[in-house]
């Protein structure tokens, strides 16, 4: 008896708290519903001042922004032709070279000996050759003469020949030594600067090892990565203005030089080369800079205020004004966007109006009230 009455008593108080928990969620859902519709129906009822346009014309010049690191026109590692201790390096970093200066000098004792000794190898090669013609043409003379025999004669032109053979072997071996000895100077090949030195006096380099860098900054290269979408507003001979923070936003002027002819790939980018001259050596290679070039006017395009896009969905849309003056959100489809307008590609008609300022207090259906309106595209 006292286990069913406890029973009883359980599934009483579990019964009411069900009860309870029920009409609790029922009256917070009814208090939710009913704070929805009387805030939609104040906004339905409420008239929001905003600011109206109307979509017309104008010539869009778009500015194309991008980034580029500034480079030497032309840049080389200047290194040696033959082996040997560097003697005497003339040039340092920063220091300004005209074409053939000389920039460093070998060690020459060696080579200098060994062109002693091929000059001796040709004197005696030659002599020997002398030697050999006089033997031949008193052979030639006595083989007429029937003094001595055909076989004479062909041992005399062939030692003639041979030491012919060793005069023109030892004449090379000459001009060889003669030009490393030449190569022990090294020369700049080129107008510019040393940028850097790899090596110092005293160092033996190997034929090939780089001593210094020489680069030609009288004009830098500021390289533009462009997109594909973007390649067809670029012409060579554009004149670009170019901005290096590190010189506090200083602007220079520069002329688009060239444009790769394909695209790297896996990005399909194209490379922009801007040539931006630099007689007064302000402009470092290596600095940051920004390229604003303008592209192909669009003239007479539909367009609006940049600032009446809104986002819906990642989409770009505005607010139209209906004849009754209430506001449809409509996505539109823009091309390019910058210097404060859009160029609207569709979605639009001229003539519609727009709301330019305001619509953060809009939503599709609201009742707007506009104190002026303007043509949103120009004049």
């Amino acid at each position: 008896m006292a286990s069913a009455k406890k029973k009883k008593t359980i599934f009483i108080v579990t019964a009411i708290i069900i009860v309870l928990a029920s009409i609790i969620s029922y009256r917070i859902y009814s208090n939710i519903t009913t704070n929805k519709q009387r805030a939609a129906k104040m906004s339905q009822g409420q008239v929001v001042a905003v600011e109206v346009a109307a979509v017309s014309r104008t010539d869009i010049n778009p500015i194309l922004n991008f980034s580029a690191n500034l480079e030497p026109v032309w840049i080389a590692d200047i290194s040696s032709k033959v082996d040997g201790r560097i003697d005497l390096l003339k040039v340092d970093e920063g220091d300004t070279v005209s074409e053939g200066m000389i920039i460093a000098v070998l060690d020459t004792n060696e080579l200098s000996a060994q062109v002693v000794q091929a000059e001796g190898n040709l004197l005696s090669s030659q002599a020997n050759l002398e030697q050999a013609e006089l033997e031949l043409r008193r052979t030639e003379a006595l083989t007429q003469q029937g003094a001595l025999s055909a076989q004479s004669l062909d041992n005399a032109r062939t030692k003639r020949n041979l030491y012919a053979g060793q005069v023109r072997s030892a004449v090379g071996n000459l001009n060889l030594l003669q030009a490393r000895l030449d190569n022990a100077n090294i020369y700049a090949p080129r107008n510019g600067v040393v940028v850097k030195r790899y090596l110092q006096s005293g160092v033996y380099a190997k034929a090939g090892t780089a001593i210094v860098s020489v680069a030609n900054v009288s004009s830098l290269l500021a390289k533009a990565i462009i997109g594909e979408a973007q390649i067809s507003q670029l012409l060579v001979g554009t004149k670009v203005k170019v901005t290096v923070d590190a010189l506090g936003g200083q602007e220079f002027e520069g002329v688009i030089t060239r444009i790769s002819p394909a695209a790297v790939l896996p990005a399909r980018t194209f490379i922009a080369e801007i040539t931006i001259p630099n007689s007064d050596g302000i402009l470092k290679s290596g600095m940051f800079a920004k390229a604003a070039i303008p592209g192909q006017v669009r003239q007479g395009a539909l367009a609006v205020p940049e600032k009446a896009l809104v986002l819906r969905e990642d989409q770009k849309s505005v607010y139209v004004v209906n004849a009754d003056n209430k506001v449809q959100q409509r996505v539109i489809q823009v091309g390019f966007v910058g210097g404060g307008w859009a160029e609207v590609l569709d979605g639009l008609n001229e003539g519609e109006k727009i709301v330019v300022a305001g619509q953060n207090k809009l939503k599709d259906g609201s009742a707007i009230r506009a104190p002026s309106e303007s043509k949103a595209g120009g004049i």
